[in-house]
């Protein structure tokens, strides 16, 4: 049985749980070990409150961790390593980046990251040389992603979508329930995110109590704006009632199976083309039409006017509340691109395409 190592920062960050651990939970013709660089209480104090201190300790957690990790594969030898992102952001150095070397060297690598980890500054240039130089396999989301890359490793480059298989709801009949009924009373608008998603969002909300005055005029229908986050989205607004929730993996679904459309705003600045669209997906996955800027990869990800809609970044305020006016206001419209929206993800975004992907590259 091969012997797999995997370089995350654990559950609790969803770029590692949606890109490879809900995977390898399931793969048995593997012997998986989890090499986390940070604890989860570490984890939330840094995404919650980074203050200087605090990432101080972050990066000194990974440092020592990571010391204990790379010793322990020295020894073990694994077969495969998978790193997703960056295994040692801004702490690859002596004597990390020997111990590293030497692992990356001496077994079949895996490179995976879904967002642009080069603008953000996650990846410090010596660990991007290691692993542009040693990764047998490179996995992103999207061409624009792709080609970051030094030309001479892009031939090692697959796309892989993220996906959710936690969402995959078995009674299709069901899927909807709760939506038609309250669909003629009100329309929930829903935004699932971390807090520096938040800018995006926040943009948007004049929009958005645009629309809800003009849902309410043209519809009677009441408008709401449920954003499930790390941190609340804090904004005045006269028209729509914003409902914060506390982020936890297992509420979402629920929060989604009663929400009418899903959206994905985005800031037209260079960080966006990286983004992945894993929003989008997850509301495809239960059937929610969404709404996104048709920015990056969010215009491959919906199919405009048949599973939701894209707001040209120039059409600003009217754009996102003739969008929002458009799927409030006939049921038989949306539930033409609720359905379309579920046939899309089983058709793209196959929650078992990518189990298989995984399973081939870690066990065989």
């Amino acid at each position: 049985m091969k012997k797999v190592s995997v370089y995350t920062r654990g559950f609790t960050h969803a770029a590692s749980y949606y890109r490879i651990l809900q995977y390898t939970e399931k793969i048995k013709d593997a012997k998986v070990t989890n090499r986390f660089t940070v604890t989860e209480k570490m984890y939330r104090k840094y995404t919650d409150s980074p203050t200087l201190i605090c990432k101080i300790e972050y990066h000194l957690m990974i440092f020592f961790r990571n010391l204990y990790n790379f010793a322990a594969d020295i020894i073990s030898k694994p077969d495969t390593v998978v790193i997703l992102r960056a295994a040692v952001p801004k702490v690859c150095v002596f004597p990390i980046d020997l111990m590293y070397e030497h692992i990356l060297k001496n077994t079949n690598v895996i490179w995976d990251f879904d967002d642009d980890i080069f603008g953000i500054n996650e990846i410090t240039r010596a660990e991007a040389r290691l692993l542009q130089k040693y990764s047998n396999r490179i996995t992103v989301t999207s061409d624009y992603l792709k080609n970051m890359l030094n030309k001479k490793c892009r031939d090692r480059v697959s796309l892989l979508p993220t996906t959710d298989g936690d969402f995959m709801v078995a009674d299709k009949a069901e899927l909807n329930r709760i939506r038609e009924k309250t669909f003629n009373d009100k329309v929930n608008i829903l935004w699932v995110g971390a807090s520096s998603g938040l800018k995006h969002i926040k943009n948007v909300v004049p929009a958005l109590d645009k629309a809800a005055k003009e849902v309410s005029e043209k519809t009677g229908k009441k408008l709401t704006l449920t954003v499930i986050c790390n941190l609340p989205l804090k904004c005045d607004t006269k028209y729509i009632e914003i409902k914060n929730i506390l982020w936890k993996r297992d509420i979402v679904l629920g929060e989604m199976l009663k929400a009418h459309i899903g959206i994905m705003p985005l800031l037209n600045i260079k960080r966006s083309l990286g983004k992945g669209g894993f929003k989008l997906v997850q509301y495809m996955a239960t059937g929610l039409p969404a709404i996104a800027s048709d920015i990056g990869i969010n215009n491959t990800v919906v199919a405009d006017g048949v599973t939701g809609l894209l707001v040209d970044d120039k059409e600003s305020i009217d754009g996102w509340t003739k969008a929002v006016l458009e799927l409030s206001s006939d049921l038989d419209k949306w539930k033409e691109h609720s359905s379309a929206s579920l046939k899309k993800w089983e058709d793209d975004f196959s929650f078992d395409r990518n189990l298989e992907f995984w399973r081939k590259s870690l066990s065989e």
